[in-house]
C-alpha cells in the first residue's frame, strides 16, 4: 500500500533511483529518539527537574504511597512540603517531567481543584518576603571602570559588567558556570564575531533563554558617558589579543581560563 501511494505521488523520482534518505534500523532509530528527547531541555533545567522528581519519589516511599499522581497524593505532597519549604509546587514540575510518560494523567491530576486549592493555600501560608539585591547603577560600574588599569582581569571584569549593563544581558550569558558539567561551548561568545567601529561595537550572542534553538542575536553597543562599552571592548581586545590572539572565546582571563561566576 505504501509503495502504491509513493508511486502515485512521485513516479519519476521513485523510478530513477533510491530514496535520498535510506531507512534506518528501528533499534538505532529508537536510540536516536531517546537522544533527542534527552536534549529537549538544558542540562541545568534537567538537574533542577531531577531534584523535584527525587523529592516526590522520596515522599511517596517514606509515606508508603504509590507513585501514581492522584489528586489526593499530589495534595498530600504539597501539604508535606509546605511544612519545610516554599518550593513544593515548583517541584511538581520536575516530577511531571520524569513521571508523565508513566502516568499520562499527571497534568489532569495537577489541575484538579483539590490540588490547586492546596497549592494556593500553601503559597498563602508560606508567603515569604521577596528579597532582591540592590540594582546595579552607573555609579557602580564607574567604580569598576576606574579600577580597570589595576590588572588585566580588572579590565576584563569592567568590560563584562559594562556589556552586561548596557546590553541588558543575564550575566550567565557572558561567563561560564562553575559546574563543569553545565559548560556548553555553543553558548560562548566568539572573538571572531566582534565588530569594532568608531562609535559602535557589537558581537554575536549565540544563545539566551529566549533563543533555545541557537539562532543567535546580534548585540550592538553605542558610546556611553559612563563606562563606555565601546571603548572598553577596544581597550580589552588590545590587551587580550596579545597573549590570547588565537583563542576563539572573546572573554578570557589572564591565565587563559574562561571567566566564571566565582
Amino acid at each position: 500500500m505504501e509503495r502504491v501511494l509513493l508511486e502515485a505521488l512521485d513516479k519519476h523520482r521513485l523510478r530513477n533511483g533510491p530514496s535520498a534518505r535510506p531507512p534506518m534500523d528501528l533499534n538505532k532509530l529508537d536510540d536516536l529518539v531517546l537522544f533527542l528527547q534527552a536534549h529537549a531541555i538544558e542540562t541545568s533545567t534537567k538537574n533542577n527537574y531531577s531534584t523535584g522528581a527525587r523529592d516526590y519519589v522520596r515522599f511517596c516511599a517514606n509515606h508508603n504511597l504509590s507513585l501514581d499522581p492522584t489528586p489526593s497524593t499530589l495534595s498530600r505532597y504539597i501539604a508535606f512540603t509546605s511544612k519545610h519549604i516554599a518550593s513544593g509546587p515548583k517541584y511538581l514540575t520536575g516530577a511531571r517531567h520524569y513521571l508523565k510518560q508513566f502516568y499520562p494523567h499527571f497534568d489532569q491530576s495537577r489541575s484538579d481543584p483539590l490540588v490547586q486549592a492546596t497549592i494556593r493555600g500553601s503559597k498563602k501560608i508560606r508567603a515569604d518576603p521577596v528579597n532582591r539585591k540592590p540594582p546595579l547603577r552607573t555609579a557602580h560600574i564607574k567604580i569598576f571602570y576606574d579600577q580597570r588599569h589595576n590588572s588585566y582581569n580588572d579590565l576584563l571584569f569592567a568590560t563584562i559588567v559594562s556589556c552586561a549593563f548596557y546590553g541588558c544581558h543575564r550575566i550567565g550569558e557572558l561567563i561560564v558556570p562553575n559546574q563543569k558539567s553545565l559548560f556548553d561551548w555553543r553558548k560562548i561568545i566568539k572573538r571572531s564575531s566582534l565588530k569594532l567601529e568608531s562609535r559602535h561595537a557589537g558581537y554575536r550572542l549565540p544563545y539566551h533563554k529566549a533563543d533555545p534553538f541557537y539562532q543567535g542575536t546580534d548585540m550592538l553597543f553605542t558610546a556611553q558617558d559612563t563606562a563606555n562599552p565601546v571603548s572598553l571592548l577596544k581597550e580589552y581586545c588590545a590587551a587580550r589579543d596579545k597573549p590570547h590572539g588565537a583563542r576563539p572565546a572573546l572573554f578570557i582571563c589572564e591565565d587563559g581560563s574562561l571567566p566564571n561566576r566565582s
